[in-house]
């Protein structure tokens, strides 16, 4: 991949600089119905994305790479696009070669496994629902994908790096009856090596999920107490998470502006940034631009600690880069975002978190986040899940609504799980909210 650069610094005219994104993915999926393999599918790609910059104008073009014609054509085509961008004078390339904190995962050992291997992880999955509650008819669908990824990236400063990774997930969707109702729910998981992947507890959380909900009652519209599950928390952090970039920041489109030091939250609540974390799905060594990636605590204890940046939204808003520029492939200029977000763990069980109220709802999924503003933070969301009286089960509920503003939901966190689990890049635990409005019949 260093020859590519070395070709375009030879195409490159003087005064123009230039940022060299080069990424190989290798991607294979399996998917499973019925415990046999239903199709399987393979692909590479390896592309070029180029940012050419001349004073403060900066363009961007991206291509497959196939020969050295392609390369040169890109090359003019940026400086020819260059000339007649506006200028902005926020724009530029990180100038600062910085040590890695944190470290890329290539698991040797899984890639080198035989297919067959791979293939029997869906199946084993759909084997163990079905064995583990009679309630569970079958699995709609099982996929397994795994991705092979090489980085390497260079700029006019100097500044390169180059990473390689895997990356494996799994999604399952689970169908039970009973009588004359049905109810089908979804698991995910990824991971960045093979071994990580735990079947037992994938299977264990689908099957609680889907039948625990199975004959629902209705329910009273109401304001009560209510516990996110980890996965339902986890969806709603992933859904705001945008109120943290510093991109949010610098468009006004989030509720955080001028609170820096304040408390936004219950003193519950710590929200982290962690590009380093120990496996975690998007921890590597470096972001986007070559900055090496760190731990940001965003909420600490409820207090707004800071946006999330990149170099243009650090230098924009007069801050300095977080290491949370993204790309989500060569086709796209560095952007800010999250990399491995969650929210700190408590010291709750679940069943502490039931037992302390004396009526509680507890999610298991959310519908509808796609309707969410995280502008403004409303939320109203359709939801499943298990109504506990006095620590017992009374009935669950399918179809009904909460609603409110994640800031208010956070702000009133009273309990917080032992029980922390990632999906994909983003974590959190069960979390116990005092009062969240339920809209029943």
């Amino acid at each position: 991949m260093k020859s590519l650069t070395e070709k375009i610094k030879g195409y490159l005219k003087p005064q123009f600089e230039f940022e060299a994104y080069i990424q190989k993915v290798n991607k294979s999926k399996i998917t499973v119905i019925d415990e046999k393999v239903d199709s399987f599918s393979s692909s590479t790609e390896i592309g070029l994305g180029l940012r050419i910059k001349k004073g403060k104008r900066v363009a961007f073009v991206s291509s497959t790479l196939s020969s050295d014609y392609d390369i040169r054509e890109l090359v003019i085509r940026g400086m020819e696009i260059c000339e007649v961008m506006p200028e902005d004078p926020y724009v530029d390339f990180n100038d600062k070669k910085e040590e890695a904190i944190g470290s890329s995962y290539f698991d040797e050992e899984a890639v080198s496994l035989p297919i067959k291997e791979k293939e029997n992880i869906p199946i084993e999955i759909e084997r163990r629902c079905k064995k583990k509650d009679k309630r569970i008819k079958s699995v709609r669908e099982s996929s397994f994908t795994e991705a092979l990824s090489e980085i390497y990236y260079e700029n006019s400063y100097g500044v390169e790096f180059e990473e390689r990774g895997t990356f494996y997930s799994l999604i399952i969707g689970a169908l039970a009856s009973d009588g004359n109702d049905s109810n089908i729910s979804y698991e995910y998981r990824g991971v960045r090596r093979l071994k990580d992947m735990d079947i037992d507890d994938i299977v264990e959380d689908v099957v609680f999920k889907t039948v625990e909900v199975l004959n629902p009652s209705e329910i009273e519209a109401c304001t009560m107490p209510v516990i996110f599950f980890r996965e339902s928390s986890a969806m709603l952090l992933e859904t705001f998470s945008d109120i943290f970039l510093g991109s949010s920041l610098i468009k006004d489109k989030t509720f955080l502006k001028g609170k820096l030091g304040e408390k936004v939250f219950s003193e519950l609540i710590t929200i982290i940034d962690d590009g380093t974390l120990e496996r975690g799905y998007a921890s590597s060594s470096y972001d986007a631009e070559g900055f090496a990636k760190r731990k940001n605590i965003i909420v600490e204890n409820g207090v707004f600690k800071g946006f999330l940046h990149n170099l243009y939204t650090g230098r924009k808003s007069g801050h300095s880069p977080t290491g949370n520029s993204v790309r989500r492939g060569y086709t796209d200029e560095p952007d800010v975002g999250v990399t491995n977000i969650y929210i700190k763990s408590g010291d709750k069980s679940i069943k502490e978190l039931i037992d302390m109220y004396e009526r509680v709802l507890l999610v298991t999924d959310l519908m509808g986040l796609h309707t969410s503003d995280p502008v403004s933070g409303e939320f109203s969301l359709g939801v499943s899940g298990v109504i506990y009286e006095r620590g017992k089960k009374l009935s669950s509920v399918r179809g009904v609504t909460v609603a409110g503003n994640i800031g208010e939901l956070w702000d009133k966190v009273v309990g917080v799980g032992n029980d922390i689990k990632f999906y994909g890049n983003v974590g959190s635990p069960s979390i116990l909210v005092e009062k969240v409005a339920v809209g029943g019949r």
